[in-house]
């Protein structure tokens, strides 16, 4: 059985970065799974698969949107923290997350994440991934988050639940995006899907290479 886990949120992405993974570079010792949609669904795939393979370290890659001026539209890029929003009270301007009313989401974790993985830290984003419930749906909104988190990068809708799942299990983690849209942007006719999972696969390849 395999013994690392590379995991992506749907069938969609699968197709399009596997299909760029040579199955050399993948080999024996990892397995390719779907974490499914959404923090939810994504943390509790990926506690399953933990008790399935137990694997020694996981991969998530996947599209996400970017906020303006903190990143390219069709790069790729890796990070080493995470924070939650969209869990906590209220909404837009009154929302407070679960840290800020004082509550974890479980035992000693709270909104923000971070992990370690492994290789060099050329392709890490100097900023933190922002994991949503729901996407931002205005550029308005996309702001908004943004000036609520400085250090923000990208705006992805699994990473906090996978990350969860791997700290609860002890299981390094490498978290990797490819920039398909402007967070925010919500005509798909904009977005560069395939050249963002492209350079996804690459950053991939890379860090296959340096396991």
């Amino acid at each position: 059985m395999a013994s690392n886990l590379l995991l992506i949120p749907t069938a969609i992405e699968r197709d399009k970065i596997v299909s760029q993974l040579d199955a050399s570079a993948i080999g024996n010792l990892w397995a390719t799974e779907l974490c499914g949609f959404g923090q939810i669904a994504a943390a509790a795939r990926t506690s399953l698969l933990i008790a399935k393979y137990r694997p020694k370290r996981i991969i998530l890659v996947g599209i996400a949107g970017v906020f303006s001026g903190r990143g390219d539209v069709g790069s790729a890029y890796r990070f080493r923290k995470v924070t939650c929003d969209g869990i906590g009270v209220g909404a837009g301007e009154t929302f407070r997350s679960a840290s800020d009313i004082g509550w974890a989401h479980f035992a000693d974790i709270g909104d923000a994440i971070e992990f370690g993985g492994w290789g060099d830290m050329s392709d890490v984003a100097e900023g933190q991934l922002l994991s949503v419930c729901a996407a931002s749906q205005s550029v308005s909104e996309a702001d908004a988050r943004a000036e609520r988190y400085p250090d923000v990068v990208a705006e992805d809708m699994e990473a906090f639940g996978v990350a969860m799942a791997c700290q609860m299990h002890s299981v390094p983690l490498e978290v990797v995006r490819g920039i398909s849209n402007d967070v925010g942007d919500r005509d798909h006719s904009r977005w560069q899907i395939d050249k963002a999972l492209q350079a996804a696969a690459e950053l991939v390849i890379r860090l296959l290479d340096s396991r």
